[in-house]
């Protein structure tokens, strides 16, 4: 304890014990370094008003547990669980004569649950809770309503190096705010942000290898994930100097490992840690005084839809980036790299997106129900979730029969509620209770066993290539113990002997019913029972969503899988993990859940409306008969809606006049957006309105129509036009003509393009005479579209070659203006026929000057 002077919390004792003497609520921001975890707990222990009551230190992180509360002890000269002890979920330290334990929020929330009233406890101090993990913001939100209430007297202390104090301000109005001034040394920040040319690994490689060089001391690197670390580990560990000690560290080694990587090195050594952010918080790595911050980091974000954490990797925020500099001056002088921009620092937000908004809400939901509410807003949360996404946490709750329609936890509810485990896999567990005596022996063991293997990183890494996705392979290496050096592995062994003791389990590894794999996962994820379809390694999903197999796993032969882990690349969805499960396991153990019933369907294959007998899973079609009656004309109807709803208009078989019709409707509709006269506008016509309007113009034409090719023959241009009435269809007809009859009388065809003015080809010389162009958009006189003359037709003029001449929609200006270059072009190739100098006075023709003169003769 002779270092607890130099340390910047000692400034601020006196004032922090007066204000926890008088006050019930306390915040206290102190910088890294300063000694709020090593050193302020000290001083609870001693604190005359705490003398007989129970003190709880909560940590977000399991290594800071047991290093924070080895440090205590130490400083005690005690051993761990004595004065100073620890729990974690399958692991504890304490005694009788324990007084300050050091505990995950996880933890804390078991406590409050099994003693309401925290009988015997004075003090809960949330350390790191900037951190703000939703099992700190339950265990702070249960703490909170004991506090207020059941224990008035209970003492609550939140602290953390960059704590949002506003938001917590807010939420404790009461609270005393104690400030924590300076860091124990200074460290120096620098920007060396990656160039164009560069990938962030190769500059942070290049960086680190500058470093190893000419800095002298330890150095702590921030990377975002594993596979960061593991590509810069083996691109180092030849290049490692012979006095420094190249280590790892990240959440899935084990307790042991990890504290290889923060123990001092020997006298005259150093080391290079690559870390995720696991050291942002609570660790002082012996020796280190230069941090090299990559500033991003993998969090994992609940997809609703996939029942999956997608890892993804993102900027850390102001506060992470703070806390991981103040690493490199916890014991010494520091320096802090950072391998991005000053001005993309500023720019980043100053907190992280709680984990309440991405995070899977079962387990915090089956917790709140286990407290009596019924919502989570009944709770003093910090931060609430989307009400959505809570209303669809809840609905899966009820569909594994772990609360009722009321949101009180059922009698099978409070069964799982008291296994460690996340609510589906505790769900299989106390299935495979139910069914164990008539159905497998050993079954419930094994239950256990996929629970605690589920709840791990796979022992198998896909990666490497060559691992099947069988769950069976992972639990048969499991139990012939050939795993029994991995870490994992015993973690998962000792996590399944506790959870079978929680139940009540007489654990086996012997005569395990591997076949009974799938079954036990379908009662954890029924939605993810999936049946082979199309192509060879497809599956579809009870929630209808697709997933795939690789090409080369052997489990794709099977018709039914349960997939347990899913993996996203790029657009599609991977089985991580399956295990086979029988049609007939199926019809055994979730028969309630099968449905029955006649259907009418549109058959692609027969091309026709057919009747079927189901029988499905959710959306798994399990089987299907024929039926040979049962189709009546209105259940056909609705057929051929849903048809057209799910493939489109496209589905019909339009015809050319079928598109004339529309393209005349679309044009003048679009020409009627200003008249007021809303007794002659036709209504807007589009496929959205076309879908909308189902009833008026298509259903009353399809009853007792079973066959796609009697569909086919529908004239669909008689059924639009029954949209309108019959003055409607008269400005139709006149307002947007289907032909231009010319001075000839030839019946020319108007061309209704969107986007482009109505078009009409016709010859040159058979509008001859015509002073004016050509107009439509008339109705009785009246212009229909609110322009006084109409909308002239853009005339495309044709050679007696039926070739394009001329484009315009202005005759007069031609015949004035470029007729005269057109008629000696003409001339020249067409010399039989008649190029008249004034064309606007000449006779329209469409015969050669021979065939002019002898009719005037």
């Amino acid at each position: 304890m002779s270092n607890s002077a130099c340390l910047p919390i000692e400034a601020i004792k006196s004032s922090f014990c007066q204000a926890l003497v008088e006050h019930n609520s306390l915040i206290l921001s102190a910088p890294p370094g300063a000694g709020k975890s090593t050193q302020l707990p000290l001083w609870l222990l001693a604190l005359a008003e705490l003398k007989q009551q129970k003190i709880y230190l909560l940590q977000p992180r399991r290594l800071a547990v047991k290093n924070i509360a080895s440090y205590l002890a130490q400083q005690l000269g005690e051993s761990v669980g004595q004065t100073v002890g620890y729990r974690l979920r399958n692991e504890s330290k304490v005694s009788e004569s324990t007084r300050l334990e050091v505990i995950t929020e996880g933890i804390l929330t078991k406590i409050i649950q099994q003693d309401a009233e925290l009988a015997g406890t004075g003090l809960i101090v949330f350390d790191e809770f900037h951190e703000r993990s939703l099992h700190g913001d339950l265990a702070f939100a249960l703490a909170r309503e004991v506090q207020q209430a059941l224990r008035e007297d209970l003492k609550l202390v939140l602290m953390s190096a960059t704590l949002d104090v506003a938001v917590l301000t807010e939420h404790l109005p009461e609270a005393v705010y104690i400030q924590s001034e300076g860091r124990s040394y200074p460290v120096d920040i620098t920007y060396q942000a990656v160039s164009a040319q560069q990938t962030w690994q190769e500059h942070a490689l290049a960086v680190i290898k500058q470093k190893l060089a000419t800095h002298q001391g330890s150095i702590l690197v921030f990377l975002p994930g594993i596979a960061d670390i593991r590509y810069l580990h083996e691109r180092l560990i030849d290049l490692m100097p012979s006095d420094c000690l190249l280590s790892q560290l990240y959440g899935e080694l084990s307790l042991s490992a990890q504290q290889q990587a923060i123990l001092p090195v020997a006298q005259g050594q150093r080391k290079l840690v690559l870390t995720t952010n696991i050291a942002e918080t609570s660790l002082t790595i012996d020796g280190i005084n230069l941090v090299i911050d990559c500033g991003l980091e993998k969090v994992a974000i609940y997809d609703n839809a996939k029942l999956i954490n997608t890892l993804t990797q993102r900027q850390i925020a102001k506060a992470s980036a703070i806390q991981r500099a103040g690493r490199a001056g916890r014991l010494m002088p520091g320096q802090c790299i950072r391998l991005f921009a000053k001005d993309d620092f500023d720019r980043r937000p100053e907190q992280s997106v709680n984990e309440i908004q991405q995070a899977d809400l079962l387990p915090t939901l089956i917790e709140a129900a286990r407290w009596g509410v019924t919502k989570l807003a009944d709770l003093p949360m910090l931060e609430l979730p989307k009400a959505t996404q809570e209303q669809k946490a809840w609905q899966e709750l009820q569909a594994l029969a772990i609360v009722d329609e009321n949101r009180a936890l059922t009698k099978h509810g409070e069964q799982i509620s008291s296994l460690s485990c996340h609510p589906r896999f505790a769900h299989m567990i106390v299935a495979a209770l139910a069914i164990e005596k008539s159905h497998a022996k050993a079954i419930a063991s094994l239950a256990c066993i996929l629970a605690a293997l589920l709840e791990e990183r796979d022992i198998l890494p896909r990666q490497k290539g060559g691992d099947s996705a069988s769950l069976q392979l992972r639990v048969e290496l499991l139990a012939s113990a050939k795993l029994a050096n991995q870490p994992k592995a015993a973690r998962i062994i000792k996590q399944a002997k506790n959870l079978a003791r929680s139940a009540k389990i007489d654990m086996t590894w012997q005569n395990l019913p591997l076949d009974m794999i799938g079954v036990l996962l379908a009662f954890a994820y029924p939605e993810r029972i999936a049946k082979a379809r199309g192509a060879y390694g497809e599956f579809v999903c009870a929630n209808g969503s697709g997933v795939s197999l690789r090409e080369d796993e052997p489990l794709a032969q099977h018709s039914y899988l349960v997939v347990a882990a899913l993996m996203q690349v790029k657009s599609r969805t991977f089985a991580n993990l399956v295990a086979p499960i029988s049609l007939e396991q199926i019809e055994t153990f979730f028969i309630k859940d099968i449905r029955c019933a006649d259907v009418l369907l549109y058959d692609n294959k027969l091309a026709k409306v057919v009747a079927r007998r189901q029988r499905r899973l959710a959306s798994l079609l399990l089987e299907e008969q024929v039926l040979s009656s049962g189709i009546n004309d209105s259940e056909v109807v609705n057929v051929w809606r849903d048809v057209l709803q799910k493939h489109g208009l496209k589905f019909l078989n339009w015809q050319d006049n079928d598109l004339a019709l529309l393209a005349r409707w679309q044009w003048l509709s679009k020409e009627q957006q200003n008249v007021s006269d809303a007794s002659v506008c036709l209504p807007v016509i589009d496929d959205a309105y076309l879908l909308e309007n189902l009833a008026l113009w298509f259903e009353p034409y399809v009853a007792g129509i079973t066959a796609k090719a009697k569909l086919d023959k529908l004239d669909l241009s008689a059924m639009l036009l029954s949209l309108l009435d019959y003055q409607q269809q008269q400005i139709l007809n006149q307002a947007a003509p289907r032909h231009y009859v010319g001075p000839t009388g030839r019946h020319c065809k108007i061309s209704y393009q969107q986007g482009e003015k109505p078009k009409v080809s016709l010859p040159m010389q058979e509008v001859y005479g015509l002073s004016e162009t050509p107009v439509i958009g008339l109705y009785q006189g009246q212009s229909v579209v609110a322009k006084a003359c109409g909308v002239p037709l853009l005339l495309e003029l044709l050679s007696p070659a039926q070739r394009p001449i001329q484009v315009t929609q202005d005759l007069v200006q031609f015949w004035q203006g470029s007729y005269a270059q057109v008629q000696k072009d003409m001339k020249s190739k067409y010399p039989k026929h008649f190029w008249p100098d004034d064309p606007a006075n000449a006779q329209p023709t469409n015969k050669t000057k021979r065939h002019m003169q002898s009719l005037t003769k």
